[in-house]
């Protein structure tokens, strides 16, 4: 593709996403597209995000950013490579659509509730609690390696409701992110993660047309541009 045609099909994609059996090869054209990725992800994250201050920060209506913390060595090591590799793989890695996949995907479910609960809950009560949302995530994982040579099938209910399973996904990898900002004031407030989740639409037409790796590298790639930026200005 060319870049006016990759950028084409970012647009239908997210207006509309469709299912991709299969991703694209390594070769150049990969890495063109995946740079091409890398670039968007950031106009669409920051650009928006700039353009929401400018409107709506004056009235009031979105949270504020909490302080960022000292980025040492242990921070820059959770933002460019924990973070992506945890997060692509349970935002975005099901989106395959194989049942081994899905069934992986379940198991994370549950065990991001157990700990949104122990969080809730707090104290020793709570640490219990998360402690077993590690142990379901562990479970699945281990399922999930044992599993995902043999249940390749991708269901066909999955590729008739996959446009709500990408929009699904990027709307709670945007709500899941208040949580680096003030508590709301208003149920506006919520437009404050908008352009994460257009972030996670373009990290989902990665994973699909590129593959998981590729949707990790863009996320590194993205964080990494977040780091710098706050070395910069800090």
């Amino acid at each position: 593709m060319t870049l006016r045609e990759r950028l084409a099909d970012v647009a239908r994609f997210v207006v509309r996403p469709t299912y991709a059996p299969r991703s694209m090869a390594w070769g150049p054209a990969f890495r063109a597209a995946l740079a091409t990725m890398i670039v968007l992800n950031l106009l669409g994250v920051l650009l928006p995000a700039r353009l929401l201050e400018l409107v709506l920060g004056p009235s009031g209506m979105l949270p504020e950013s909490l302080p960022e913390p000292d980025l040492g060595p242990r921070q820059v090591f959770e933002y460019l490579l924990l973070a992506p590799l945890i997060e692509e793989p349970l935002h975005r890695g099901w989106l395959i659509g194989r049942r081994a996949a899905l069934r992986f995907a379940a198991f994370g479910c549950a065990a991001l509730s157990l700990f949104l609960v122990g969080y809730a809950v707090g104290t020793d009560g709570g640490r219990l609690i998360a402690l077993l949302g590690v142990a379901t995530a562990f479970v699945g994982l281990v399922h999930w390696g044992l599993t995902r040579h043999r249940d390749t099938v991708v269901p066909a209910w999955f590729i008739a409701h996959f446009r709500w399973m990408v929009w699904g996904s990027a709307v709670i990898f945007g709500l899941i992110h208040l949580g680096r900002f003030t508590a709301l004031t208003g149920p506006l407030g919520v437009l404050v993660v908008a352009p994460l989740m257009v972030g996670g639409m373009l990290l989902a037409y990665t994973r699909t047309r590129l593959g998981l790796r590729a949707a990790i590298v863009q996320h590194a790639a993205y964080n990494s541009a977040l780091v710098v930026a706050i070395w910069a200005f800090a």
